[in-house]
């Protein structure tokens, strides 16, 4: 049937998205539709209901993500999958509060998102939820990974450090004080530092500078982002202060950093166009030599 499709809504920035997903939806038998950006996928939506909308992003803008959100208000029976690069919890949080179905991170656990497609043509098709497909997405929604378990007894060090790992996770942007960490958790300065270098293998002030930089890097992958806005989103005040600490831990000055983010062609086209510094000693230079008995500087140009 013509409305048997699964729907693309391509909303990444750079112009090589990831999406080798796609090939594996059509060997299951998926027929596949692109929105590109710059055009409205709810008139399509609204004509032609698909399985499923996958709106697809490297790194979520708001244009792109007010397209989702109105996408789920102007076309509500369509369920929406939500693909990225970028992911934060602040952003699976809002995608979810903006009843997105199902929210996928890369690279894409494509057997999960196969099993949830399943699910939505079978919802499609009978026009309800039966108990069946409901336990099978259900099952396929494992606990991930790094979900870290604590044993009080053995853990409690660790389960204390959490919360300041947490508040430091949340609030990068902010300026961020030791002592106020450390009453957060219910110690003394003196008792949380010891505690954190023991745990953590280092000092409170090395892993958070660390943390910064490579939140920095994560950010500096974004090409609409300046250094500027990079600098203060991950709490630094001062740009000087920021280049010298990220070039110390990352060895390039951030700016370096993006460029060797980009293609190596970008990156001999830029350096095709810098301009050679002049010889001191070709025509048209500059020399100063003093004139005798004066002490004074005298500029003059040598010629051929």
């Amino acid at each position: 049937m013509k409305n048997n499709y699964i729907l693309i809504v391509i909303r990444d920035l750079n112009s090589n998205p990831a999406s080798d997903y796609t090939t594996k939806l059509t060997a299951q038998g998926y027929h596949i539709e692109y929105v590109l950006p710059g055009v409205d996928p709810v008139p399509l939506m609204q004509r032609r209901p698909p399985i499923a909308a996958c709106f697809q992003f490297d790194y979520p803008d708001t244009a792109g993500l007010s397209d989702l959100r109105r996408a789920k208000q102007q076309a509500p029976a369509v369920p929406l999958l939500m693909i990225t690069q970028a992911h934060s919890e602040q952003l699976a949080v809002w995608a979810f509060r903006t009843r997105v179905w199902d929210y996928f991170v890369y690279p894409l656990d494509t057997s999960r998102l196969l099993s949830v497609l399943e699910v939505l043509a079978s919802l499609k098709q009978h026009g309800q939820m039966d108990v069946d497909s409901r336990a099978k997405l259900d099952m396929t929604n494992t606990i991930p990974p790094e979900a870290r378990q604590h044993r009080a007894n053995q853990n409690e060090d660790k389960a204390t450090l959490d919360r300041a790992l947490a508040y430091l996770d949340k609030n990068l942007h902010k300026k961020i004080v030791q002592s106020e960490v450390a009453e957060l958790c219910g110690l003394s300065p003196f008792q949380f530092s010891r505690l954190f270098r023991r745990v953590m293998k280092v000092t409170f002030q090395d892993y958070l500078l660390s943390r910064r930089i490579e939140e920095a890097k994560r950010l500096l992958a974004n090409p609409r982002i300046s250094v500027t806005d990079v600098c203060f989103t991950v709490g630094f005040r001062d740009l000087s202060y920021f280049t010298r600490v990220f070039q110390r831990y990352v060895g390039l000055p951030p700016s370096r950093y993006r460029q060797s983010l980009e293609p190596a062609t970008t990156l001999l086209t830029k350096s095709q166009r810098e301009v050679p510094r002049q010889d001191a000693t070709r025509p048209g230079s500059k020399t100063e030599q003093v004139t005798p008995g004066t002490g004074k500087k005298l500029r003059e140009y040598t010629q051929e």
